[in-house]
């Protein structure tokens, strides 16, 4: 066979072997195509809800951008809050910049502080100018007589400036504070040298933190006692506290006090060398009744204090004022206290043999406050056995009821009745009854304000309640006295 029909075969061989190639490579790749087609329709049908979805989405988000963020979005309310977010944020930035290489924190938070960078150890520093300007008004003597006199008299001056160093060291279980400066020589009037000044020290203690609701202080403090007495003076309503608080609130001494808080409830109990108001200073002669004394010379045998305060709402911190300003929480808080003390059998004079003396009181008392308005009332009684053989019983009996109310966001009116006193007219036998009207006006809250009060006098203000620091003086006439007293307060 010649070449060419050899070519030929083979050619034909070649085109029906290619042929049927491509018949089973069809019949293969046809079920593929078949399942390729129908993941594609599946996943356009997924796409097609996606797109639904985001349509609907797109809706929602042109609906809620049309109701809030229109040309008026940004409101004064809205930018308010916007400034004040900016500002804590720049404020923070300072005060993390202030921590020095040596690992010293210092700057201002209610008072200028000095704090180590792990937190163990923190000093306070802080200061108060109380200045004032006082008018009063006499009527005629006590006699009746026609003592010629001015019936106005005026004059300034300075009740109390102090220095105060607080925080706490080798840990925050370990508490300090400290307030010394300068006020007045007796400022319960019980030498009758009220008048004068001298260096003072007010409070001077150490505190232990057992866990977190027990804490024992021991040094110099008030007396957990009257309301108004544990109040400090900066954050009293009036000028001045009531003469009730100057003559039968227990002031301060010397010993260790047991403080127990929970949520809400709050008791205290001192063992202490006993009050020096009342009659301390003129039955026993210790010629100086500004703290701190000896710990032999207030000839107090044992003298235990107790306070029970049980709080029905509010924050505890905010009965640390009688205040309430605007936007504050309202708050509830009542009070039961009881004192007892007795002389040492030796007594200064024994003469007569005078017996051992005994001083009891009991003290209730409420505080209200209602976002704006306060509300303060309490009861004093209290009773002297066998302080001397011509006064072997005396009886007290006291009342003080305070309200306030703000007429703007930095003005507040406030009224105040004080009365009662001792049933015996040895010791003045008063019939003290005093209404007090004033105002606050705080520029920077308590830091600094301006009070003004008026005094009016409707009973008798005896030797024994008289106080020449809180600008009352004895007066046996009734309707006799009137008083105005300013102040302007500055504390950091």
């Amino acid at each position: 066979m010649d070449r060419a029909p050899k070519q030929w075969i083979a050619l034909a061989l070649a085109s029906l072997w290619i042929h049927a190639s491509c018949v089973v490579v069809h019949a293969q790749t046809g079920g593929l195509t078949a399942g390729f087609e129908a993941q594609l329709k599946e996943l356009q049908r997924s796409l097609d809800e996606a797109e639904l979805a985001n349509a609907t989405v797109r809706t929602t988000l042109n609906e809620v951008r049309d109701t809030f963020y229109d040309d008026n979005w940004l409101d004064d309310e809205r930018a308010a809050s916007v400034m004040s977010l900016v500002q804590d944020v720049l404020a923070d930035s300072d005060h993390r910049v202030n921590l020095f290489g040596d690992g010293t924190m210092m700057g201002w938070s209610d008072g200028f502080h000095l704090s180590s960078a792990d937190g163990q150890f923190q000093l306070k520093i802080g200061g108060l100018i109380q200045s004032q300007v006082i008018a009063r008004w006499n009527g005629v003597d006590a006699s009746g007589g026609s003592v010629n006199y001015d019936q106005w008299r005026y004059g300034a001056g300075m009740s109390r400036t102090e220095l105060s160093f607080s925080g706490h060291a080798f840990g925050r279980g370990l508490k300090y504070h400290l307030e010394l400066g300068w006020g007045r020589y007796d400022p319960y009037n019980i030498t009758n040298q009220g008048f004068l000044m001298s260096p003072r020290l007010w409070d001077a203690w150490i505190a232990f933190k057992l866990n977190s609701e027990v804490e024992i202080k021991i040094g110099q403090f008030s007396l957990p006692f009257s309301k108004e007495g544990l109040i400090k003076s900066p954050y009293q309503l009036a000028v001045f506290p009531t003469l009730i608080e100057y003559f039968m609130g227990l002031q301060q001494s010397q010993g260790i006090e047991v403080d127990w808080e929970t949520d809400n409830r709050r008791f205290a109990i001192a063992l202490t060398n006993g009050s020096p108001a009342l009659f301390q200073v003129l039955l026993w002669g210790n010629t100086d009744p500004t703290p701190p004394w000896t710990a032999l010379g207030s000839d107090t045998l044992y003298s235990v204090t107790m306070r029970h305060e049980w709080k029905l709402l509010g924050d505890w911190e905010q009965f640390d004022q009688f205040t309430s300003p605007p936007g504050s929480e309202r708050g509830v808080v009542i009070g039961l206290a009881g004192h007892r003390q007795n002389t040492e059998s030796n007594t200064p004079i024994p003469v007569g043999g005078w017996p051992d003396g005994q001083l009891w009181g009991v003290n209730a008392d409420i505080m209200m406050q209602f976002d704006g308005a306060s509300l303060f009332g309490a009861v004093i009684y209290e009773r002297l056995r066998d302080f001397s053989p011509i006064l072997p019983r005396v009886n007290l009996l006291a009342f003080v009821a305070q309200a306030s109310t703000y007429i703007t966001n930095q003005t507040e009116l406030f009224a105040r009745w004080e009365g009662g006193g001792p049933d015996r007219e040895l010791v003045g036998g008063d019939h003290l009854q005093i209404l007090t009207l004033g105002f606050n006006h705080y520029i920077d809250g308590q830091d600094v304000k301006v009070t003004a009060d008026l005094g009016f006098s409707f009973g008798e203000i005896s030797a024994a309640l008289s106080n020449p620091q809180a600008g009352w003086l004895t007066d046996s006439r009734r309707r006799n006295q009137m008083l105005l007293r300013t102040q302007l307060q500055l504390m950091f």
